[in-house]
């Protein structure tokens, strides 16, 4: 068993090494714990391309979502209330509802009018 989680963690160093030798930071044994290296680092977009995006943000009007860190509404057909209780009732018959299910049921949803 030892030689197999030594092997196991061998192999998983061996994979991850690749990814920490292309990043900024690499680990490093001493006070600080890592090291940097500026000259690791891979371009980005030029400003020109963000503010072209925001540009293009602004005139969609996902401006004030993205300033605020709020999620963007999805653009699309909203589902009617009997198509959500139709899919609830679907979900309901599924094996593993009961499994996934918390809280308290939700078979008896008022209806609001």
């Amino acid at each position: 068993m030892t030689v197999r989680t030594f092997l196991t963690a061998l192999s998983l160093a061996a994979v991850a090494a690749p990814a920490l030798a292309s990043s900024v930071i690499h680990p490093a044994s001493t006070e600080m714990g890592y090291t940097t290296h500026p000259e690791h680092a891979q371009a980005g977009k030029s400003r020109d391309q963000v503010l072209a995006e925001m540009e293009q943000s602004k005139k969609d009007g996902l401006w004030q979502y993205h300033r605020f860190g709020a999620p963007v509404p999805v653009k699309g057909k909203a589902a009617t209330r009997d198509e959500v209780l139709a899919d609830l009732e679907r979900s309901q018959k599924h094996p593993s509802w009961a499994l996934r299910r918390v809280g308290a049921p939700v078979a008896d949803v008022p209806t609001l009018k």
